[in-house]
């Protein structure tokens, strides 16, 4: 029953906070590590048209943040993705941004892949306790008013979406209860030119990595959306079709820490921070890191004039994950990921 680490322990003064344990500890949970079992299952190659795969990196072991699929007999490169976003632990805690965070999540996964942040639908998914009890249909009305104001503000029209209703069970203390609110938002976008597709494993040492979004350090159950996320995306994805972008990964379940983890395991190569080890865990929304060669660095960080932006550190052929005071090897980071410890 872990769950990952969320801002109220991340806010913790670094000395309490073992930042090793602590992120292999979330590579490992349920929440978090890898999901190759179930992608396994399915025909996640969808036909031989599957651009961006769910697995991907040098040993095809890295979470994708989308997939982009080419369909079969399709003229042009124009190609489609698919994300999603999910978070059930932000539903027990506030039904309403919970709604707005996973709308978020489904988008920037989207957007970090190479879709048009203009061209992007969503449809929802309801897995609710039984709405006849008044606090279980007060926080599914909070859920879709969410919904309705998430998507005004990204200009994302809801085409479909389902309902699971009534999921309780019988508990060891004889009480039903009901599973926690839960809201997943799957995105369907368009990508321009799958040529241009990125994925999230680092590619080069002596590259840049830039932290781009509001990453706001304030401790709260569940992340606001920043007021400046869409303008983000939008700048994200000209760098991406200006071809000055050669990685990004979304910060989700576990903070910066994890999402630069995992940018490590795809690439097998190394990272070194300069960020506030107390803020490695922090969870927010609006946020990518990016990966930028030197030479198009100054033209990427114009792209960002007026918005928020900066280099917090770069790739390294030395397989280790480093901030200020830890230093992780890669390998570590891969097994952790690897072996969940549900399994």
């Amino acid at each position: 029953n872990q769950r990952p680490v969320t801002s109220d322990m991340a806010h913790r003064p670094s000395s309490v906070v073992n930042i090793k344990e602590t992120l292999l500890s979330l590579l490992s949970s349920p929440n978090i590590a890898s999901k190759a079992p179930v992608i396994r299952l399915y025909d996640h190659e969808v036909q031989g048209g599957t651009v961006v795969k769910p697995l991907t990196g040098i040993e095809a072991d890295a979470p994708s943040d989308a997939t982009v699929i080419k369909p079969i007999g399709t003229k042009g490169a124009k190609g489609i993705s698919l994300s999603n976003g999910i978070n059930p632990e932000y539903g027990k805690r506030d039904a309403y941004k919970m709604a707005w965070s996973v709308m978020d999540e489904a988008i920037r996964n989207a957007v970090a892949v190479g879709a048009d942040p203009e061209r992007i639908a969503v449809l929802d998914n309801f897995c609710w306790g039984d709405p006849l009890q008044p606090e279980t249909l007060g926080s599914l009305i909070e859920a879709c008013r969410g919904c309705h104001d998430a998507a005004l503000f990204y200009g994302t029209p809801f085409i479909s979406g389902k309902d699971s209703l009534n999921n309780e069970y019988l508990g060891a203390d004889g009480l039903r209860h009901a599973i926690p609110p839960t809201l997943l938002i799957s995105a369907i976008g368009i990508v321009q030119d799958v040529n241009q597709s990125i994925t999230m494993d680092l590619k080069e040492a002596g590259n840049h990595i830039y932290l781009i979004g509001e990453f706001s350090v304030e401790a709260k159950s569940v992340p606001d959306v920043p007021a400046a996320t869409p303008r983000v995306y939008r700048a994200l994805h000209q760098a991406i079709t200006n071809g000055f972008v050669k990685s990004a990964h979304d910060l989700s379940e576990g903070g910066l820490a994890v999402a630069a983890a995992e940018m490590c395991i795809g690439g097998r190569l190394g990272l070194e921070l300069d960020i506030e080890d107390s803020t490695l865990f922090n969870e927010v929304n609006g946020c990518l890191l990016v990966e930028v060669s030197p030479v198009s660095a100054s033209a990427f960080e114009n792209q960002f004039a007026n918005l928020p932006c900066r280099k917090i550190g770069s790739v390294t052929f030395n397989q280790t994950l480093k901030t200020t005071h830890e230093e992780i090897p890669v390998n570590k980071l891969v097994h952790a990921f690897n072996n969940p410890k549900h399994l």
